[in-house]
């Protein structure tokens, strides 16, 4: 028996409905507190532990044979992770679903609904037993973990319904839940598809859907989209575990949180002419350092990080730049390199200095720097900052 303490952790379903029942401390009675997490950064470290859990589990053949939510659980503070189900994993593409047991939810991959509705009308029909077996030959597997974690996140950062779940299938009210998600798996379409006109989220069910959606990165739109319209039939287009993980990082990094008090995603910067971007609080100015696919965004008081600069893509957390002050010249800001490694900057005279552990690079239009791993990030702004003469000691910063 377990002896995991839920206290200070919640399920989906709270997470859904942002809200918990608890015990108070001075009355001891059960009563319902706000269920939000304490920031973007633990939000997004939860979802990151979930993919990470799935890759362990795939990683030694064992895939999660339920569609049930309710043993997985997230700490608000932090975004730890918890599974409460270990007797729910089973060998991939070995187990089945028992037709008779299981519960139709927007959790059951469409393959599944379909075999699974298959049989049951075998079982009502008089077709001998054999024929039975060998019509029904779906399995859990890595796909249809891969269509629940997709599901399971939808429902974790919208706090929603069924990513199926809009005009149209409100208006099938009146189906059992195993025609409805059979409906869904045969016809369903997602209701935030680009374009889609007759299933799209009902105003007054789907509030939450409608105002989230958009407070999030378009990376990320794009991804559950991927989900649901290439991977909804064509299992093996499903985003990985690996996909997910990749882009939760680019999710963290791409969070910005000002000392002014200013926090969200990229998008929310104010563009300016030169190509820099301003925080829309307090003017504070980003400078985009790109290799041509992405960008990092330098300004005072921000930090690198391993999967920005070293050689693990998956490690957010550990630190490998800072944007400081020159000590010698106030204004001018330079990345720091505090990793161990040893990168190389290229100035814009047509310099070219190695910058190890402690040394910097001043933040220059027209600078370029090569991080561990020998790829070549560059600052170029449509207009020329006010030239400055480089010395030895403004390698420093």
């Amino acid at each position: 028996m377990s002896n995991f303490n839920k206290n200070g952790w919640v399920s989906l379903a709270q997470i859904c409905e942002e809200r918990q029942l608890v015990i108070d401390a001075e009355t001891g009675k059960k009563v319902l507190r706000p269920a939000y997490f304490s920031s973007m950064n633990a939000m997004i470290e939860g979802a990151f532990q979930f993919a990470r859990f799935f890759e362990e589990i795939h990683q030694k053949g064992k895939v999660y044979c339920s569609i049930s939510p309710d043993v997985f659980y997230f700490n608000l503070k932090n975004g730890a992770f918890h599974f409460e189900g270990e007797e729910f994993l089973g060998e991939a593409y070995v187990q089945e679903p028992d037709a008779a047991e299981i519960e139709f939810t927007e959790f059951l991959a469409p393959e599944l609904a379909e075999a699974l509705a298959e049989e049951q009308e075998k079982l009502l029909s008089e077709t001998e037993e054999q024929e039975t077996l060998e019509t029904f030959k779906e399995c859990y597997s890595l796909e249809t973990d891969r269509y629940f974690m997709a599901v399971y996140l939808f429902e974790y950062f919208f706090h929603t319904g069924s990513p199926f779940e809009g005009k149209k299938m409100v208006n099938r009210c009146f189906l059992s839940p195993e025609e409805k998600e059979l409906f869904r798996a045969r016809e369903g379409r997602f209701c935030m598809e680009p374009g889609e006109e007759e299933n799209i989220p009902v105003k007054g069910i789907q509030d939450k859907l409608i105002q989230y959606w958009n407070e999030y990165p378009e990376i990320l739109q794009k991804m559950f989209q991927k989900a649901f319209l290439d991977g909804g039939r064509l299992r093996e287009l499903r985003p990985t575990e690996v996909d997910w993980k990749q882009l939760l990082v680019r999710m963290a990094m791409d969070y910005k949180s000002c000392h002014c008090g200013f926090h969200g995603f990229s998008y929310r910067l104010l563009p300016k002419e030169n190509g820099t971007f301003a925080c829309p609080k307090c003017g504070k100015i980003y400078y985009p350092l790109t290799n041509g696919m992405d960008r990092i965004l330098l300004a005072e008081g921000e930090k690198l990080y391993e999967c920005q600069t070293g050689r693990n893509p998956m490690d957010k957390d550990t630190v490998t730049g800072l944007i400081v002050e020159n000590r010698q010249k106030k204004g001018l800001y330079g990345i720091k390199n505090v990793s161990q490694g040893v990168w190389r900057g290229f100035y814009p005279d047509g310099k070219i200095k190695d910058i190890p552990n402690g040394q910097g690079i001043p933040i220059w239009n027209g600078m370029s720097v090569r991080f561990e791993l020998g790829e070549e990030w560059n600052l170029r702004l449509m207009q020329q900052v006010e030239e400055r003469k480089e010395d030895e000691d403004e390698q420093t910063v």
